[in-house]
């Protein structure tokens, strides 16, 4: 699996204004189902909160993944998404996010989810990836960035 097997330019977002974590949620929300015909904004928000109260999706670094599934999904949708102003989502860093990488899985999606957080958490790993990705100051820049090949995967921080 690679990541522009799940994300799109449409769904890539950049310097989004947010305040906490419910409203980065709720615009990421907003701005998937604004790209997705069949996906519904409130649908999105109130399963992305469900999941987020079961533990946080903040992975370190600056890095969240909210991720849920969804029955109106009929394939793994990525959206990335970096704020203005770094938002505390609980990270066991104390680190506030800046990057939040979205992802709705279809109900039935098991392996492919999985392959899917793996993928990601290996990509956010990466402490060159995440400097690009954060220094990225337009939607295309954030995209062309968030898709290019992995050189040093063992380049941790």
């Amino acid at each position: 699996m690679n990541i522009e097997s799940i994300l799109s330019l449409s769904r890539t977002h950049a310097n989004i204004q947010a305040n906490s974590k419910k409203r980065a949620i709720e615009e990421a929300a907003r701005l998937i189902a604004a790209s997705m015909a069949g996906l519904d904004a409130e649908e999105i928000y109130n399963n992305l909160i469900a999941r987020e109260k079961l533990g946080t999706t903040a992975i370190g670094h600056g890095i969240a993944i909210p991720h849920c599934r969804l029955s109106s999904c009929q394939e793994i949708v990525g959206s990335l998404i970096s704020l203005q102003e770094p938002v505390d989502f609980g990270a066991f860093d104390d680190q506030g996010v800046n990057l939040m990488f979205v992802m709705l899985v279809p109900s039935k999606e098991v392996d492919e989810h999985l392959q899917a957080l793996a993928m990601l958490a290996e990509r956010f790993e990466t402490k060159a990836y995440r400097d690009l990705l954060s220094a990225a100051d337009s939607h295309q820049a954030l995209y062309d960035r968030s898709i290019l090949p992995l050189s040093r995967p063992t380049d941790k921080p």
